[in-house]
């Protein structure tokens, strides 16, 4: 049975994958482990197996154990930069929809969520609308009727996801408030007061 390595040559960081013809070639290999390349882990291989090959790996020196702080530092930095960015990028794409929501139409639909015990929210966080009374009651009585289904089965609606229209709505029939999908979830048990 072929084992595989994943290693790691600590002047460079560069991480390979090491294959041995066998269990006993991967363990010899590991008891004089070259120096300056670090084990990372096994590929493929169960708990027992992968445990026994780290029990034979010749432990890492004084010198490797610097590098491999160095490197295990370097990418703990680029992995806290590369979050940062992300980070910035999010906020910065919020902001612009943001604005852009200040002049879009007021009549669009919304996002709201339903949480029980909390009531309705606006879900978009770039979507600077209250919810008006309109809103808040269509998505109640939306509740209302998923409760009676769930409720047979000892359940009720604890969350709700839906778009609905805040102003006049398409065609005219308050029944399209609500738009086709909306989703929600049940719990078992009575709702909370």
């Amino acid at each position: 049975m072929a084992v595989q390595l994943k290693i790691r040559r600590l002047e460079t960081g560069e991480t390979l994958i090491a294959e041995f013809e066998s269990f006993a070639d991967a363990e010899t290999w590991l008891r004089e482990r070259p120096q300056n390349v670090d084990v990372l882990g096994t590929v493929g291989l169960d708990r027992d197996t992968g445990e026994r090959l780290r029990e034979a790996t010749r432990p890492l020196d004084a010198g490797e154990r610097a590098r491999v702080a160095k490197l295990d530092a370097a990418a703990e930095a680029a992995a806290r930069a590369a979050l940062q960015r992300e980070q910035e990028a999010a906020q910065a794409a919020l902001a612009a929809r943001f604005e852009e929501a200040k002049s879009a139409d007021p009549g669009r639909l919304m996002h709201v969520a339903f949480e029980r015990g909390v009531g309705c929210t606006n879900a978009d966080p770039a979507d600077p609308r209250p919810l008006p009374d309109v809103v808040v009651a269509a998505v109640q009585a939306w509740v209302a009727v998923r409760d009676e289904w769930v409720h047979p089965r000892g359940q009720y609606v604890a969350t709700a996801n839906l778009q609905v229209w805040p102003g006049s709505v398409p065609g005219g029939d308050e029944d399209g408030r609500i738009e086709p999908g909306g989703q929600f979830t049940a719990l078992f048990g009575d709702p909370p007061q």
